[in-house]
């Protein structure tokens, strides 16, 4: 069984981070704001409908598995996969107005709901650095794959579908090599097939609704951009500063992976408070530090890394901070509320930000453009960290850090991180 090491989880985090970062950058200097923000929308999609999928096959399986058979919740999960993929496909022909733009989501979320299945198979066995090389050499195969294309067809302006065929080739490789590594558990669970627990249903929709709330307080602006303004350029900037803000949630998303694994191995109360704690303080310093860092680069760095069309990256990216370090202290205490079954908390609270920031957003968005949408942002995912951080508090009222906690020490272990990476 792989460690659940939270440097080796950092480091894995961090290296496909900057690989995505690079696909990003070569995807916005080649086909521009537009393209970008097609790209996007692309990805809104297939997202939403792997949100559909999760509702079995989500997080909650790995729950399920600490008391359930594999025999009992893969081959119901294969079947739900296929259920949604058919039907995503047939509502974006009929109501999606662009059957070439429901081809693509189709091509990239078959791969995609399967392997996020397995992902959650190897959560639940604690094979987390599995699962950590196997989401790094995904990101390395979209850029090796995206150049190589690029390079044989001999010309740089190919379409959103080059970075489209870039994914799904990438995504269909992983699967395969993540199958090969699961083959013994996942044929015995096919082979042995059993009646999937109700669980499956009760605790897969509430967690899922919740993470769907989430889903869509990331991304719904995306989408709400596009139509407001009526072009899919402000769509491009603000995805670029949502993947800004995705490489520097890598503290967050690599403690709280581990963290919840700990939670999920774990009968005793005392401990799992401490641990949701002391990682979520060291998650929010080392997302303070790196939006410090970022506050102080230069507006011009960002257009040229991204081309021309992303002069408002910067400004972008530096509204964006507030929600960026509300999600990150909200992490953790989501993935502690995850691991202990209290899902409905989860929903409520993912649905109230999304509320507030939808709210906002369709007042301030047509008058401030992307700026308005940064600003929702901002209110709504503050609204999510106090939400979860009371819960969490309700439910340990006497919840403190157990041990020495200076601020020496914890910058300490991000100075150890990044000197490992």
């Amino acid at each position: 069984m792989s460690r659940s090491n939270p440097i080796h989880t950092f480091i894995s985090q961090l290296l496909r981070a900057v690989l995505s970062a690079v696909f990003v950058i070569l995807c916005s200097r080649w086909l521009g704001p537009e393209g970008r923000g097609e790209l996007g929308l692309v990805l809104f999609w297939a997202g939403l409908l792997m949100m559909g999928n999760d509702f079995v096959g989500g997080s909650n399986l790995a729950n399920a598995m600490q008391r359930f058979s594999l025999s009992a919740l893969f081959p119901f999960s294969l079947a739900w996969s296929a259920f949604m993929l058919l039907t995503g496909f047939v509502l974006l022909m009929l109501f999606g107005g662009d059957s070439k733009m429901a081809w693509m989501v189709g091509l990239v979320s078959l791969p995609m709901v399967l392997l996020s299945i397995q992902y959650n198979v190897q959560q639940g066995l604690a094979l987390v650095k599995q699962r950590n090389r196997l989401q790094l050499l995904l990101e390395l195969l979209k850029l090796l794959l995206l150049v190589s294309f690029v390079s044989s067809w001999d010309s740089i302006d190919l379409g959103v579908g080059t970075a489209i065929a870039s994914l799904f080739y990438a995504l269909l490789l992983v699967l395969a090599v993540s199958t090969w590594l699961l083959r013994k558990p996942l044929f015995s669970a096919l082979a042995t097939a059993e009646k999937p627990p109700k669980v499956l249903f009760t605790d897969g929709f509430w967690s899922q609704i919740g993470h769907l709330a989430q889903f869509l307080g990331y991304r719904l602006s995306l989408y709400s951009l596009t139509y407001w303004l009526g072009t899919a350029a402000a769509a491009g900037v603000y995805a670029n500063a949502l993947l800004i803000a995705d490489t520097i949630w890598i503290f967050a998303n690599s403690f709280g992976t581990i963290a919840h694994v700990r939670i999920l191995r774990s009968k005793n109360a005392v401990f799992q408070a401490d641990i949701t704690l002391r990682y979520a303080l060291i998650a929010v310093v080392g997302t303070t530090l790196a939006c410090l860092f970022l506050a102080i680069l230069p507006s011009t760095l960002f257009v040229a890394v991204f081309g021309h069309g992303f002069e408002a990256l910067k400004d972008t990216a530096l509204l964006l901070i507030p929600a960026i370090v509300s999600v990150s202290a909200a992490s953790l205490f989501s993935h502690y509320l995850h691991a202990v079954n209290r899902f409905k908390l989860l929903f409520l609270a993912n649905v109230a930000g999304l509320l507030l920031q939808t709210l906002l957003g369709v007042y301030l968005i047509p008058r401030w453009g992307i700026y308005g949408a940064c600003v929702a942002a901002d209110f709504g995912f503050f609204l999510v960290l106090l939400v979860v951080y009371r819960q969490f508090k309700l439910s340990n009222p006497n919840a403190r850090l157990h041990g020495v906690v200076r601020i020496k020490g914890m910058l300490k272990i991000l100075k150890q991180l990044v000197k490992l990476a």
